[in-house]
């Protein structure tokens, strides 16, 4: 009995080398992919100025001996280059998401939702948009400018694909489950076939035409690496032409110090200056350190 225990024993700190070996592996590819994106969208941001200002230039110099159909050449250049542009600049904000260090937070969700449906209000005095909240709302633990950063782009999803609907409906609701708590966000939108949802998270992956509905198709990428930084998971839904739905949830607090003590037995939360790092935060690395 004494030689099988040992041998348990052996085989599973073997295991765990190997675990934890594949782990800093999969984390170095991931920092060095995170940098190769960030110096490959830093290095084309100047050739996308580049390319409009001289499209500038020679519409000034030589506007007048042009043709109609040469400006208008010269515009479709221009608006070319601006598009690529915003995906630059895009890609560049969604490359810092994956590097910036998490600050925890309680966030008070409905003074935010409340915040975003008057941003848009806003936005979109022309349209007739019908707000549905079913509060009470839960609070959210975790970084504030991240989950508003998440938050902003499912609501403004569910803006942008209602366009076509007089009225537009939009309800939002909040959810308190097993599985941490979040949000959920549901529209009579122009919706999506189901066979397609596997795209909906990927960078640059666009289920309608550009020309129907702006964006650079990173939007909903963001929000999925967001989440799954917070230790939660985002889902959606939806039915072509009859409208989508999108739901995300995160650990609360408790959730998450109660998963990192189980993990780290002894390791419990210790003062750092005005602040309190959990156990959760140092194993996770989102206390203090750049991911």
């Amino acid at each position: 009995m004494q030689e099988l225990r040992q041998a348990l024993i052996g085989i599973v700190l073997r295991r765990a080398e190997e675990m934890a070996e594949v782990a800093m592996e999969l984390g170095r590819v991931n920092k060095e992919l995170e940098a190769f994106s960030y110096t490959v969208s830093h290095d084309l941001r100047a050739p996308m100025r580049h390319i409009a200002g001289f499209v500038d230039l020679v519409l000034e110099m030589e506007g007048g001996a042009l043709s109609e159909r040469s400006r208008r050449y010269l515009a479709h250049v221009k608006e070319a280059s601006a598009h690529a542009g915003q995906l630059v600049d895009a890609l560049l904000d969604f490359s810092r998401m994956g590097r910036s260090a998490i600050k925890h937070g309680s966030i008070n969700t409905g003074h935010l939702i409340d915040d975003l449906i008057a941003e848009q209000t806003t936005l979109n005095k022309e349209r007739r948009i019908e707000w549905t909240v079913q509060r009470p709302l839960p609070r959210l633990w975790g970084d504030p400018v991240l989950l508003q950063v998440a938050i902003r782009n499912l609501v403004s999803n569910a803006v942008k694909y209602t366009r076509p609907r007089d009225p537009a409906r939009i309800e939002i609701a909040g959810i308190d489950g097993e599985d941490g708590v979040g949000l959920s966000i549901s529209d009579n939108g122009v919706g999506f076939q189901m066979k397609y949802v596997g795209k909906l998270f990927g960078v640059f992956q666009r289920l309608h035409q550009t020309e129907s509905f702006e964006g650079t198709g990173i939007g909903l990428a963001s929000v999925r690496r967001i989440v799954e930084r917070h230790g939660g998971q985002v889902e959606a839904w939806g039915e072509a032409d009859h409208g989508a739905r999108f739901r995300f949830t995160i650990p609360t607090r408790e959730m998450a110090e109660s998963q990192a003590i189980d993990s780290n037995p002894g390791n419990g939360a210790f003062p750092l200056g005005d602040a309190t790092l959990t156990a959760f935060e140092r194993s996770t690395g989102t206390g203090n350190t750049l991911l």
